[in-house]
């Protein structure tokens, strides 16, 4: 009962890691500037929103399958396949948290004073500068809320890297495909279990939310 446990975890966290780097210059550059490119860019970014999470898997699928050019590429290079793998999991994920992270963030970034911003300018601080010593510092609760935000949904992810990774027991498995197996094979205890294992870590995590938007909140009208 554990290993699905594990599964998700590790996708939940490795998954959220690459769509926080992927997404932080991005949500960094179109919250700062107007460009003639954020539609189209924005339009890729959150069309997971708006697609059913199995549409998502099956394009994904169609892309990395053996028989496909790319993934026909990868397998006969490097003889690996994201098709059923926790490694396509990981990568279905990313796809369907990559527009909440992106909201997350650029909401951080534009929840920024920019007289602040300005007032590094005049004292000659460069980008980089600003955004380790006056960005960051005063965004970081709105990001890890983001962050965790993108943490649950990947944890509850279970149509597109259904479609992708499959359901191979010890291999593949996740708490959502498992739940859904166990309740199929009418082992309905274990679904349950992982079910209410699933909804505290989700309480948990929207708990801190709650705490780190009320704080930003107090810290705003304090300003």
């Amino acid at each position: 009962m554990f290993t699905p446990v594990w599964h998700s975890i590790f996708v939940a966290i490795v998954s959220t890691i690459i769509a926080f780097f992927a997404m932080l210059p991005l949500s960094y550059y179109f919250a700062g500037r107007k460009s003639k490119i954020q539609l189209p860019v924005e339009t890729i970014i959150l069309l997971p929103l708006v697609l059913p999470p199995t549409v998502v898997g099956l394009i994904l699928l169609s892309l990395f399958g053996k028989n496909n050019p790319f993934g026909g590429f990868i397998w006969n290079q490097f003889h690996f396949s994201f098709i059923f793998s926790l490694a396509g999991a990981i990568v279905a994920t990313v796809i369907i948290i990559l527009p909440i992270m992106y909201q997350g963030l650029k909401a951080a970034f534009l929840s920024i004073d920019h007289e602040l911003v300005w007032a590094a300018e005049t004292l000659s601080a460069n980008r980089s500068q600003i955004f380790r010593k006056v960005i960051l510092p005063n965004c970081w609760q709105p990001i890890l809320a983001g962050i965790l935000l993108s943490f649950c949904r990947a944890m509850g992810e279970f149509g597109a890297t259904l479609m992708v990774a499959g359901y191979i027991e010890g291999k593949t498995d996740t708490i959502a495909s498992s739940i859904y197996f166990m309740v199929q094979q009418g082992n309905v205890k274990i679904a349950v279990y992982l079910g209410l294992f699933n909804l505290l870590i989700g309480v948990i995590a929207l708990l801190i939310i709650h705490v780190l938007t009320v704080r930003q909140s107090n810290l705003m009208r304090g300003m």
